[in-house]
């Protein structure tokens, strides 16, 4: 008896060992069940090795095994080799497919005009198409799923019934005569959408008139409602950012193919493949050309293929060459799933309403990545990526780790795996916690996990809106007591916990914007020393400074500015070089003397924000970390701009290291205001920032590591989504010969820190 576990169900998994064995002449039988796949084969023991290998060779593209056991058991005289219907009871194990892009043969047959499926908007097969957000329970078969209500016709049933069939035990399989379709709404004027006028090919038709003609399109993806509008037309993009309330933050585009990408964007191998991988991501690529309003103060553009076989049909019928493509919501909302959802919160935004019928179970954002030669880096980590595994843990109870509120996600830890959910949202809005309480029940009814034995984690802030959801499932569920785990500690751990170095000794480096440390200050640009098993001692930080005003100075890169400088620095941003508004620098002035107006911090990202505003960031910032990736871009420029002798004669600015190991600000901001005032132009101030802090950091960690003998450094923190500061910290620690360990598998900003907080939780609270 064979046991598979991985992402083996809802990919193909069973029909390929079917296939496999009956070539092979094995007999026996294969099923789902509730921890993966089972597999009964009568063989003599000299030959079980030889028979797995064979099975699970040229696997399906779509399946991952991660792990394989057997047993030998009494012979139930099999006839020959068959698929058994799936055991539906016990503990659930088994990972859940992700949802994937439609496969190069459904699109063919899509576009034959001679096939029964030409041109149908959810035509899939076992190898791509829907999983995660149509299921609704384990395990995966069509009678758990959201196309339970569309009985196949006999030609589907036909080919889910062969075993020699690419459809055969395909669940979400469907086709014109059976399954779900699409339709076409009017919007009156912003005042409600008309009833369907018209349905399929017809439907699709009138859209793609629609987004021609400069109007705005809600269309149905596979995790949720799009808004789509022409990206080469400036006031149907200008009207999709003031509909959305979207001001500044870059829109996503989609084209059709990667030779259409190429053309709008520069790309080499490696983003190639993993643009155009069956998870079709959205992939952070450098302009080639520029699209008014879609992404402005960055040379990057967010890339993505169209992935389901409704976007190829929008292209193959004459659609724009480029769409904007980005989440159909109000800016900071969850992404909609549901149709009626959709018509009411959409009514003011988009002009035109293409329906889709196969309900979502379960809402997914585009996932967003960085391609570069330090690999491939998660912005936002969910469609086509999560929920998955990501780690292993052993663990005495089951762990439900709720995560932060920025970029809020949730881990699960139940049989030794720690599965992670997709990104969420902002918790600071009600529906991203209704998003964030219904992602709960999910993964726990879906792993059939007792509420009451279950211990919670959450961070260690008292004001978090996810501390707060920890304890309301604590009540709601009677389960032990939160375990609270500190934000940075959190960082660090989810990158080892990854790498599946629990007892490894490290200094850990976490810079980002905001966390409550042990002080009850706000950290942020921290050092620690220990393992995920030990725990990790705080070694060192950043200066703390005067975060004024609280947590609005994120949003006031000026204010945050007025907390570190001097009053000799602060009183020469007065120069009119700086073009700072006098009427608010003289009411933020009056904050730097107000008592009880601010809190220490040791925030890397208001360090950023601070060095923003000196380079000539002036307003408020419209998104989280919008100064700091535009002080990035200017340093992008001068990297690119001055000549190899000439960055040679660059005097990077100085943050000098105390003799308590703090790193000192104030130097190199004197230095950066000096150079602003006698004519340095930005790029090269930002740029001088940039080489001085990656300096700091490094010779701060190989410090710490001498000191304390350790040979490995982990990096993580949002802050480290700056991929020009990464490579210049990376090119003064690796000479050293230090082991640099960062984050893969989830995003290295607050979306692992679920996953570090269940590895913390998983070693303090064992008995």
């Amino acid at each position: 008896l064979v046991r598979v576990s991985g992402i083996v169900q809802g990919v193909g998994f069973r029909p390929h060992i079917y296939k496999r064995a009956i070539s092979a002449g094995l007999f026996g039988w294969v099923m789902n069940d509730p921890m993966g796949v089972t597999i009964y084969l009568e063989v003599d023991a000299d030959e079980i090795d030889a028979s797995i290998k064979w099975l699970l060779s040229d696997l399906p593209p779509a399946a991952l095994v991660s792990e394989v056991s057997f047993s030998e058991i009494a012979t139930e005289l099999a006839s020959g080799f068959s698929i058994r219907g799936s055991a539906n009871s016990g503990t659930v194990a088994t990972e859940i497919s992700v949802d994937l892009a439609v496969c190069a043969d459904c699109l063919a047959e899509m576009r034959d005009v001679s096939n029964r499926r030409f041109r149908y908007p959810y035509i899939n097969c076992t190898n791509c198409g829907p999983r995660y957000s149509v299921i609704e329970r384990l395990p995966y078969d069509r009678a758990n799923t959201t196309l339970a209500r569309w009985p196949m016709c006999e030609a589907c049933q036909s080919e889910y019934n062969d075993p020699q069939d690419r459809r055969f035990h395909a669940e979400p399989t469907a086709c014109w005569e059976c399954g779900p379709n699409v339709g076409f709404r009017e919007n009156f004027g912003g005042k409600g959408f008309s009833e369907v006028v018209t349905s399929g090919i017809s439907a699709l038709e009138i859209a793609v008139d629609a987004l021609r003609g400069g109007q705005i399109v809600a269309l149905k993806g596979l995790g949720g409602y799009h808004l789509a509008c022409d990206a080469a037309n400036p006031d149907a993009v200008s009207t999709l950012r003031s509909r959305k309330f979207r001001k500044e933050k870059a829109f996503a585009v989609m084209v059709a193919d990667l030779a259409k990408a190429k053309e709008i964007a520069f790309s080499d191998s490696y983003s190639d493949r993993l643009i155009s991988s069956n998870r079709a991501p959205i992939v952070l690529l450098k302009k080639r050309r520029e699209f008014f309003g879609v992404s402005p103060d960055t040379d990057y553009l967010g890339v993505m293929l169209a992935n389901t076989p409704i976007q190829h049909l929008l292209f193959d019928l004459g659609c724009p060459e480029v769409l904007v493509m980005t989440s159909g919501n109000r800016s900071s909302e969850p992404i909609y799933k549901d149709d009626e959802e959709a018509l009411s919160n959409l009514v003011e935004i988009a002009d035109a309403f293409l329906e889709g019928e196969r309900p979502i179970a379960r809402r997914l954002d585009d996932s967003v990545l960085t391609a570069s030669d330090l690999g491939e880096s998660f912005i936002r980590r969910s469609r086509g990526y999560a929920p998955s595994y990501v780690a292993k843990l052993d663990s005495e109870r089951e762990i439900l780790a709720c995560g932060a509120d920025l970029k809020a996600t949730v881990s699960l830890v139940s049989k030794s795996k720690v599965i992670a959910s997709p990104y969420l949202g902002d918790l600071a809005y009600y529906e991203v916690q209704l998003a964030h309480e219904a992602t709960v029940r999910d993964l726990l009814a879906m792993y059939k996990i007792d509420p009451q034995k279950l211990q919670i984690c959450a961070d260690l802030h008292p004001g978090y809106f996810s501390t707060a959801l920890a304890e309301r499932y604590h009540n709601a569920f009677g389960a032990p007591d939160i375990y609270l785990v500190q934000h940075h500690r959190a960082h660090i751990a989810s990158a080892l916990v990854e790498s599946g170095q629990l007892d490894t000794r490290v200094v850990g480096i976490a810079f980002d914007g905001t966390g409550y440390g042990d002080d009850a200050s706000i950290w942020g640009g921290e050092f620690f020393v220990g393992s995920v098993a030990e725990g990790f001692n705080r070694v060192s930080s950043l200066e703390p400074f005067l975060l004024l005003g609280g947590e609005a100075s994120a949003r006031r890169p000026l204010q945050a500015l007025a907390g570190i400088a001097d009053d000799d620095n602060w009183d020469l941003l007065s120069a009119r070089v700086f073009d700072f508004d006098s009427v608010l620098l003289a009411r933020i002035s009056s904050l730097r003397h107000i008592k009880g107006v601010a809190i220490n911090s040791t925030s890397a990202g208001r360090l950023f924000d601070s060095f923003a505003a000196v380079c000539g960031f002036i307003g408020e910032a419209s998104f989280e970390g919008q100064a700091a990736m535009w002080l990035e871009g200017k340093a992008r420029v001068g990297l690119e701009r001055l000549s190899a002798l000439e960055l040679s004669r660059v005097v990077d600015y100085e943050f000098p290291i105390s003799e308590t190991g703090t790193i000192l600000m104030r130097p190199a901001l004197s230095m950066a205001i000096h150079d602003r005032m006698t004519g340095t132009g930005c790029d090269v101030v930002a740029l001088k920032f940039h080489r001085g802090l990656a300096r700091a950091i490094a010779v701060n960690s190989i410090r710490l590591a001498n000191e304390h003998s350790l040979s490995t450094v982990v990096i993580s923190g949002g802050v480290f989504m700056n991929q020009t500061l990464l490579r210049m910290l990376l090119d003064q620690l690796e000479p050293e010969g230090l082991t640099i360990i960062r984050n893969k598998r989830v995003s290295c900003n607050d979306e692992g820190i679920s996953l570090g907080q269940a590895a913390l939780c998983a070693f303090a609270t064992r008995g």
